[in-house]
């Protein structure tokens, strides 16, 4: 129980359960999305006539930019599959076991092929599976949580996230299309999943499980 790589936690039920240091260094991806959104903020800030209103982040990629943003792109994309990793470990055996942490990887893919694509149509269909499999995490973790007491409330606000980002997106192809405020509609979009995956990943390095399996052999000891 004193090995090095192992951290104990303490859950609300009472108990104690053992995490190992890699294990909390891929839910730590979960967080990726906030160091994402500070560093096209600040190439945005940084690269001439780019409007942080009217631009998407993916022009930044037509900038003097485009490299770091590129960049961004990949580093961002690996964090997601590597949040994957973590979910599936998580996950173990439980409902979504394999279709989340799949629905994660896809989403991951797609941002990192945003970063390799930069023309249309290839870039448009990067963007498409980033957002739709990240959708299909929200839906899926929504079903998930539905049946599980100890996640209380976060099957409401997985389907509402879902919900406003699709509308957030909605908004966005129609501004991107007849003149609007196009880039902000696409970044409140990805911040709702931003915003939801920092606090998953807050709440499971705060003790929270995902495994009933796990927590009740624990609760036998």
């Amino acid at each position: 129980m004193n090995e090095p790589n192992r951290t104990i936690l303490s859950t609300a039920a009472g108990y104690d359960i053992q995490r190992s240091g890699v294990q909390k260094i891929l839910l730590a991806a979960g967080f990726s999305g906030v160091v994402f959104f500070s560093v096209f903020t600040i190439l945005g800030a940084l690269a001439p006539n780019y409007s942080f209103a009217r631009d998407t982040i993916s022009a930044l990629e037509f900038t003097p930019m485009s490299v770091a943003q590129r960049a961004n792109f990949s580093v961002f994309g690996l964090l997601l599959c590597t949040f994957a990793a973590g979910l599936r470990r998580e996950l173990n055996h439980e409902r979504g076991a394999l279709l989340i942490p799949l629905f994660q990887l896809f989403s991951g893919i797609g941002v990192i092929g945003d970063a390799i694509f930069i023309y249309n149509p290839l870039h448009l269909v990067c963007d498409l599976i980033a957002f739709d499999s990240a959708l299909l995490v929200l839906f899926t973790f929504a079903w998930r949580f539905r049946r599980d007491v100890r996640w209380k409330g976060w099957a409401a606000y997985s389907l509402i996230t879902a919900i406003l980002m699709m509308a957030l997106l909605a908004a966005f192809g129609a501004a991107n299309h007849l003149g609007g405020p196009a880039g902000l509609l696409e970044k409140l979009a990805a911040s709702t999943r931003t915003l939801w995956s920092a606090f998953l990943a807050a709440k499971l390095l705060g003790g929270a499980r995902l495994d009933q399996g796990q927590e009740s052999a624990l609760k036998t000891r």
